[in-house]
């Protein structure tokens, strides 16, 4: 019964994205008291990290993202409120600027001589959102730019809301057929959206930096289109359809291990 009580609340989680006690209770229909001796169990465990203090205490996954807003974001077909400064890059000043917060997670296990690497590959993806969506914006110009970390691992999400990879790309390539093409040659292919421009080297320069190390990965979704890499890349795939896709927009998501 407890195991399977157990597995009854990190589904529960695992669906609702995190979870309090009291919603526990009234989900499972036992007491309270039962419901803290499995939550301490699972966090004892390692499956399982609380949140903030008393009765607003939270549990969540392990390791796990908590994305809603960024996904919320990108995937909303209205516009978007502008209330989100802490993360909403408008510019690219400000999203150079914000690259150096990245320094922060050294004192949560991200090693020093990897730290040029992750900001160098942040700021690529971020510049990307400018370079090839200028006048060319859904509605809200910008990125949105948010890292977190969580049982030892370090999560990066740059968004925006412009015309996406396919039609950046299929003015270099008119022969690119979809959606899912144009992510795949973003990532293989030498290739700009910017003609006559000789560039389009960025994303290959990010994706040998995911396939370096076993403890990496990347999935980046563009309209209909998505594609992964690296080791880890297959949970970040899984994060990002967890809302549905828009047309037009990109959205990128990192995952790089502390440990």
């Amino acid at each position: 019964m407890k195991t399977e009580t157990r597995a009854l609340i990190v589904k529960i989680i695992q669906d609702e994205g995190s979870a309090r006690p009291i919603e526990l209770v009234k989900s499972l229909g036992i007491s309270p008291q039962a419901i803290h001796r499995q939550l301490r169990s699972l966090v004892a465990c390692g499956f399982l990290e609380p949140r903030g203090r008393g009765p607003m205490t939270r549990y969540f996954i392990a390791g796990a993202p908590q994305l809603n807003a960024a996904l919320s974001w990108h995937a909303s077909i209205a516009r978007p409120a502008e209330t989100q400064g802490e993360f909403l890059c408008q510019t690219r000043d400000v999203f150079t600027a914000r690259l150096g917060r990245l320094s922060l997670f050294t004192r949560m296990g991200l090693k020093e001589d990897e730290l040029p690497l992750i900001i160098s590959m942040t700021g690529e993806i971020g510049n990307n959102c400018f370079d090839h969506n200028l006048g060319n914006w859904r509605d809200v110009p910008g990125c949105w730019f948010e890292a977190q970390a969580s049982g030892g691992r370090l999560w990066i999400c740059v968004a925006d809301r412009g015309q996406g990879v396919f039609r950046s790309l299929t003015r270099a390539d008119p022969t690119i057929p979809d959606e899912q093409a144009a992510l795949v040659a973003a990532f293989e292919r030498t290739l700009s959206g910017r003609t006559p421009e000789n560039r389009g080297n960025g994303l290959k320069f990010v994706r040998n930096i995911i396939v370096a190390s076993v403890g990496r990965g990347l999935a980046c979704r563009s309209g209909a289109g998505l594609v992964e890499r690296g080791r880890l890349g297959a949970e970040c795939s899984k994060e990002l359809t967890r809302f549905p896709s828009q047309p037009g927009g990109t959205i990128t998501l990192i995952l790089w291990s502390l440990k």
